[in-house]
Order: structure tokens, then C-alpha cells, then sequence
């Protein structure tokens, strides 16, 4: 019997180290990309730029609220990381294999970015650098990407597009600005910023009359105005009629009642305009996500 029990004690005892060395060994590869060091800026980036390039990696590396994407993130994940997210068990090491799937081909695409000065690199999903700069709320290096030839309306899916309520996701950087949602989930662009920034990327060729997907075009234009603890006044939705986005008439009554309520005076001049019609109909007050 003492021999028994002492078989399975070491049994025990071996299955347990065995674990903790698995869980070691996992834990080393899943994270292993964080240790990687970024390279020196290209001579053509300014101090500023180069900053605001390091301090994005920084966040992709260290940050655990950019590793909380993989329970937000609509896009396609790996197989094994999608089956660990639905099991309660599962949550840390999805985590990790979420961080890692999204934020490995990230740090390589800015790497790519800080060591050849090049404005247009793509993360192999599809996603530009300029996307980063834009959800980092780098205003003045995303202008700078886009100088440098980042194409303010490649289509691609963002980490934060809501893909089965918009039946695909796909964006630009035009409707990425609209939404001006950090990655913190919190901030969002002061009013002035915005507008600023959708005068400049419209300066440089980005185009609001033909939206890579209409639902989520409309959704981000009008979000804004649907805010209730938002100052913009309607001002970036009145942007986005005026400068070529025609919406539903279902949005444009929802868009009539809301602008009546927040901006009286800037509905009359869009009515004027022939933008919106001259007035809602009763049922007007639903979400534009009904």
C-alpha cells in the first residue's frame, strides 16, 4: 500500500511538472514576439515622427487593452484561438494567441515603416500602417503616412469593424477617422480634430461618395450626431453630406430628428442645400442600427 501511494504521488508529482514546463513553454513561444526590439528610425522621419512611431509599438507590445481585442475583434483569428475564446477555461490563452495573431504582423509592418521611411505598408491582413497612426490618435504622422503614399481609400477590415452587423466590416481611413474611436475604447477625436483631419485626407484623394460598405459608411457618419455626450453638433455628419454621401431615407429622417434636436440652424442650412428633407416623419427617432 505505502508503495502505492508513493507511485502515485510521483505520478502526480510528474503530470504536474509536466504542466507547469507546458505551460512555460507556451507562454515563452506566445509571447516571444513582445521581445523583439524595433529598429532605428529611418534618417528621413523627424524626431517627433519617430516618437510617435516607438510609442505605438510600445503599445502593441505592452498594452493589455490592445491584447483585449481578441474578445473584440470580428475578423478572422486562428482556429484553435476562436475555440479557446468560447471556453471559459480557455480565456488567457486566447488571450495571449489573440495578441500575438494580431499585434506579431503589426509590430512587422511598423518595423517595415520605421526602417524605410515608406508611408504605404500593409500588415499582411490587408490592414495599412496609416490605421494604427489613425486608432493611436497620431493625427500629425498619419498626415505624414499619407504624404508618404498611404492611400486614404484602401479598403481593408480594421480591428474594430463591426463585421456581422455590416454584413463584411470593410473600411477605409476616411471612415475610420468618422468613428475616431482610440484603441483605449474611451477617447474619441475633439470635434475640430476630426473635421480637420477629413478636410485633409479629402485634400489628398479620399472619397466619401463611394463608401467600401454602405451600412457601416452610414453608421460611422451619423455616429457622431447620435452621441448624446458628443460636441460635434451634427458638424462631421454635415461634412460627410457635403462632400458626396447620400444616405438612406430612413437615415435621413433619423438625421432630420436628431439635428433638429442638437443644431436647429445647421438642419435649416442643409435642408437649403436640398441635403436633407424638410422635415421627419413620426417614426424617425429609430437607431440607425435598427
Amino acid at each position: 500500500m505505502k508503495r502505492l501511494l508513493i507511485k502515485i504521488v510521483i505520478t502526480l508529482a510528474a503530470l504536474m511538472a509536466l504542466f507547469v514546463a507546458g505551460w512555460y513553454t507556451f507562454c515563452y513561444w506566445v509571447t516571444n514576439w513582445r521581445t523583439v526590439e524595433p529598429p532605428p528610425c529611418h534618417e528621413s522621419w523627424s524626431p517627433q515622427q519617430c516618437h510617435d512611431l516607438l510609442e505605438i509599438d510600445t503599445q502593441l507590445r505592452d498594452s493589455y487593452l490592445v491584447a483585449g481585442l481578441t474578445y473584440f475583434y470580428e475578423g478572422k483569428l486562428s482556429t484553435t484561438t476562436q475555440w479557446l475564446r468560447e471556453k471559459k477555461w480557455g480565456m488567457v490563452p486566447a488571450l495571449l494567441l489573440g495578441w500575438r495573431e494580431l499585434c506579431m504582423p503589426a509590430r512587422a509592418a511598423l518595423h517595415e515603416t520605421m526602417r524605410t521611411g515608406k508611408g504605404d505598408v500593409l500588415l499582411a491582413s490587408g490592414i495599412p500602417v496609416a490605421d494604427l497612426a489613425l486608432k493611436f490618435h497620431k493625427t500629425e504622422l498619419l498626415k505624414e503616412l499619407i504624404r508618404r503614399g498611404a492611400n486614404p481609400n484602401l479598403t481593408y477590415v480594421a480591428w474594430t469593424s463591426p463585421v456581422q452587423t455590416t454584413a463584411g466590416g470593410q473600411t477605409n481611413l476616411i471612415w475610420e477617422t468618422f468613428n475616431g474611436l482610440h484603441l483605449d475604447f474611451k477617447t474619441t477625436f475633439a470635434p475640430e480634430v476630426q473635421l480637420e483631419l477629413l478636410e485633409f485626407l479629402y485634400s489628398h484623394g479620399g472619397k466619401v461618395a463611394t463608401a467600401p460598405n454602405r451600412i457601416l459608411a452610414e453608421l460611422y457618419a451619423l455616429m457622431p450626431l447620435a452621441q448624446t455626450n458628443n460636441q460635434d453638433k451634427g458638424a462631421a455628419t454635415a461634412w460627410a453630406l457635403r462632400h458626396g454621401l447620400t444616405l438612406t431615407d430612413e437615415h435621413k429622417q433619423f438625421c432630420v430628428g436628431l439635428t433638429q434636436e442638437r443644431n436647429p440652424e445647421l438642419l435649416r442650412e442643409l435642408q437649403r442645400e436640398g441635403l436633407l428633407p424638410l422635415a421627419a416623419e413620426p417614426t424617425s427617432q429609430a437607431s440607425p442600427n435598427e
